[in-house]
């Protein structure tokens, strides 16, 4: 894919997010700042328009904040979280600092699992706010030492409650109550498409299937790494061997999280293209992460059409990732 010229976000307009809170926790001082991102809009030098939404503004810097903060609350709610035994979580990346921030504002126990190659950056926003981790082998999701399973052998163990943000519906349903919601209200039908990122394809599939009850005319799409088989599952191809080197991108297979039938199409961006968009839009002052900078990359065909208006939700900022933006 040819590289495009970086573009730029217009702060001067700006979609500001509707206040919502849709859970009794939003009241927290510290969780209440979860939410309410705004949209700016981008400049990529198309003839049709592109918007932003800048989830990087959630306390942790991701909009896994909104996924923790809601499965959290609901499962207590419901009585699945009591308070005696731990909270505990399996995250590669963004979801466990953000799950360790709500529960130590919260007073829950807080328990780790990660890949051994997850980055220092992230496993340390866990330990900083108080999680127990354990750092798992990188081996293939049906070992035994897998990280998911490693997880669910100590909540087994301790009485605490596994929340499996990759098994568990309430990934996408926060999204439908709270994020799909923000962009119902702050485009006001104003949109032709949306391109996000899939990992755990929560974040889409919860915002598209809001927005299709009230806009079925606006197309949505998933991206996905190139080596991935989120795309493969989506188009009934054979699956391939996964090996995606942006975090946060890709799935080596379908998870219940991804509600197919809200998404009208699933592409593919290659590790380099993703990280090679990541520098150039950092170097013109917008610090985002390669899966959000892959998106941009789809994005730019859909407002190749002057009337196009392509929203492209910004998971999360690139001061995770300087190792590869500064190409190290």
């Amino acid at each position: 894919m040819e590289q495009p010229a970086p573009g730029s976000t217009d702060h001067s307009r700006t979609r500001d997010a509707p206040t919502i809170t849709p859970y009794p926790e939003c009241d927290d001082s510290i969780l209440g700042r979860t939410g309410g991102t705004p949209i700016v809009e981008y400049d990529g030098h198309r003839p049709g328009r592109t918007y932003c939404k800048l989830e990087y503004e959630n306390p942790t810097g991701s909009m896994k904040d909104r996924v923790a903060l809601g499965m959290i609350s609901k499962m207590r709610a419901d009585g699945e979280i009591d308070g005696e035994g731990p909270v505990i979580e399996a995250s590669s990346g963004n979801t466990g600092g953000a799950v360790a921030l709500v529960c130590a504002r919260l007073g829950l126990d807080c328990q780790i699992t990660f890949p051994a190659g997850t980055s220092g950056q992230k496993s340390g926003y866990m330990e900083a706010y108080g999680a127990t981790t354990t750092a798992c082998p990188d081996v293939a999701s049906d070992h035994e030492d897998y990280y998911a399973r490693e997880a669910q052998r100590i909540a087994d163990e301790t009485g605490g409650t596994f929340l499996n943000q990759y098994e568990n519906e309430l990934n996408p349903q926060v999204h439908y109550e709270w994020t799909g919601e923000e962009v119902v209200q702050q485009l006001d039908g104003d949109l032709t498409h949306i391109v996000s990122p899939m990992g755990t394809g929560g974040t889409l599939s919860g915002i598209a299937r809001r927005v299709k009850e009230e806009y079925p005319e606006v197309q949505v799409v998933g991206v996905d790494g190139e080596k991935s088989n989120i795309w493969t599952a989506f188009h009934g191809e054979d699956p391939v061997e996964y090996d995606v080197a942006v975090e946060g991108l890709g799935k080596a297979e379908r998870l219940p999280t991804m509600w197919f039938d809200s998404i009208d199409d699933v592409r593919t961006v290659a590790d380099e293209a993703a990280f090679e968009r990541a520098r150039s839009e950092a170097r013109n002052g917008f610090l985002i992460g390669p899966s959000s900078a892959a998106a941009l990359e789809i994005a730019d065909d859909y407002s190749d059409d002057p009337e196009s208006v392509v929203l492209t939700m910004v998971c999360d900022n690139g001061d995770q990732y300087f190792d590869v933006i500064n190409g190290d």
